[in-house]
């Protein structure tokens, strides 16, 4: 699922996971898929009819796959975009800016991106439904400038 990501976004998957693992049943499909809810990876919703139940990636799939799929590890990534938050806290405003500011494609820069917004107070995270970014911006105070900070010092070995 990680694999066929080419937004770095969190995306619903279904009974097409059935297709793409043909050499495994349902049952043993829906283990797996339990198991990776269970680590984080997936959200699961039950559905009445389908043979599997309604999967959402999150982040966290991101976090444990990318190293390996892409070569680039989205907390060291996000390390890099809190640095240049830090330095330039208007960069946030738009996530465009700063993508285009980390010279990173959208795969690489969604999945760091989206590991920084719990560091910024909920009012000042730019909730709008679109689906090119985590969220479309963060407006940074001061406050939020701190939690990066700290967010740098518990990353960088």
């Amino acid at each position: 699922m990680a694999e066929q990501c080419a937004d770095g976004l969190p995306g619903h998957f279904g009974d097409e996971l059935l297709e793409a693992f043909p050499g495994e049943d349902r049952k043993s499909l829906g283990l797996a898929l339990a198991e990776l809810e269970a680590d984080g990876f997936v959200d699961l919703s039950p559905l009445i009819g389908p043979k599997l139940p309604r999967v959402r990636t999150t982040v966290d799939l991101f976090v444990a796959c990318d190293a390996a799929i892409t070569g680039h590890d989205p907390i060291e990534d996000s390390v890099v975009l809190a640095r240049l938050l830090i330095e330039n806290p208007k960069l946030g405003g738009n996530a465009r800016d700063l993508e285009q500011a980390s010279h990173w494609e959208r795969r690489r820069f969604n999945p760091a991106f989206a590991l920084l917004i719990p560091c910024v107070a909920d009012g000042r995270v730019r909730k709008s439904v679109q689906n090119d970014y985590p969220t479309m911006g963060v407006i940074l105070a001061d406050e939020d400038v701190v939690q990066l900070r700290r967010y740098v010092q518990r990353h960088t070995r």
